[in-house]
């Protein structure tokens, strides 16, 4: 037999016991002064009786009254008589009751005291239930070890114990899904980065063959080289994002700049298209971030406004800060999102109604990841005033 089950059993027993005991001690105080009362009030009414059946008889002989208290017939029962109309109350006539009244005050305050350990023992065995089931959906949500269940306050039975063995079960399926997830991710980050890496080579070998077939070849294929080469750099990154191999240092990092690198490295595709970039300079605004990886995110963003921007109209930088978060917004001229786009305008690959022929899809996901693991939120939706606009906010 197992030892351990005699202490687990004990402690599950002790609140009902408890709570026995409580309410037996009760019934029994309750029944003692219930009979003390009674006791109390049988006594008067039959002195009372008696006085009133003797001074309606006093004229008479004492052969008469020792017939009355022979017979006892005084008074009818409850008929108020001489000692009651005098003032007296039961209690007058309870000297043979104290004992009795001790006794029940000592054992209602007993019994109050097991009820309250009982309540105060159902509540704490509750409440430690409470907090194992929390650890368990806390190691769940955070990956840890499952804790077990293996407590003299674990629960056994009843809804509790079916709802910890209901969430146990749910957790470690929760796990193992888990896991699962995270090694798919591991195998598509890893093939998606041998693709990347194989396309490098043919890529470099189609762009040694341009050079050597000519100018007005090397001019044909630059453009779709190029994209090729920018299509492989995404692949690559995504790949590292991934994995999780990507370096994101967090640090001092002035937005002002950051909107001004992006939009010089911007500057020859807006000169092409007709565009004008413009950064709006609103003091010196710093959030922690990667200087490098935020201003890619942040030329991401930029590049899609210009090239969805009309010739001969502007693309406006602002940012500003507020107690709870930075901002920063960019937004064109053109004709906007179409609103089937905006819940799928940061998935990888996707393409909207209005996206050029040369677009990959790729370029709003990367900014998106780059920014929301910096502890930055990336939205976008249609400016009152027409055009698209996105909105980013950095809270680390």
């Amino acid at each position: 037999m197992n030892h351990t089950c005699i202490p687990r059993r004990a402690a599950r027993l002790l609140p009902p016991v408890l709570g026995l005991l409580a309410a037996s001690l009760l019934a029994v105080t309750a029944a003692v002064s219930l009979l003390a009362f009674w006791h109390s009030r049988q006594q008067l009414a039959l002195l009372d009786g008696f006085c009133t059946a003797l001074v309606a008889r006093a004229p008479q002989s004492a052969d008469a009254v020792y017939a009355l208290a022979k017979e006892g017939n005084f008074a009818a029962p409850g008929t108020p008589g001489v000692l009651s109309a005098l003032g007296y109350r039961p209690g007058d006539f309870a000297d043979g009751t104290g004992a009795l009244y001790a006794a029940a005050a000592a054992g209602f305050g007993v019994g109050a005291a097991l009820f309250a350990a009982a309540l105060l023992a159902v509540h704490r065995r509750a409440d430690r239930q409470r907090r194992q089931l929390i650890a368990l959906l806390d190691a769940a949500r955070s990956g840890r070890p499952l804790p077990l269940l293996d407590h003299p306050d674990a629960p056994a039975e009843g809804s509790t114990a079916q709802l910890g063995d209901e969430i146990e079960k749910t957790v470690t399926q929760l796990t193992l899904t888990r896991e699962a997830a995270v090694k798919a991710r591991d195998r598509f980050a890893q093939n998606l980065a041998d693709i990347a890496h194989q396309l490098k080579t043919p890529l470099t070998a189609l762009g040694l063959a341009a050079q050597q077939a000519g100018p007005l070849v090397h001019r044909a294929m630059a453009p779709q080289l190029d994209r090729l080469t920018r299509l492989e750099e995404s692949l690559l990154l995504l790949a590292r994002l991934d994995a999780g191999t990507l370096p994101l240092r967090a640090e001092p990092a002035d937005l002002f700049t950051l909107l001004t690198l992006a939009a010089d490295n911007l500057q020859p595709l807006a000169d092409r298209a007709g565009v004008t970039l413009a950064v709006a300079e609103q003091g010196a605004v710093t959030v922690r971030a990667d200087p490098d990886w935020t201003m890619e995110a942040l030329l991401n963003l930029m590049k899609n406004c210009v090239e969805h921007a009309p010739a001969g109209s502007t693309v406006h930088c602002s940012y500003r800060q507020n107690p709870l978060y930075a901002q920063v917004v960019i937004q064109d001229r053109g004709a906007g999102f179409a609103p089937a786009d905006l819940p799928h305008l940061f998935e990888r690959f996707y393409r909207g109604q209005n996206a050029r022929p040369d677009s990959t899809g790729i370029g709003l996901a990367i900014a998106k990841e780059l920014l929301e693991r910096q502890k930055a939120l990336l939205t976008a939706d249609n400016a009152p005033e027409g055009g698209g606009r996105f909105e980013v906010r950095f809270y680390g």
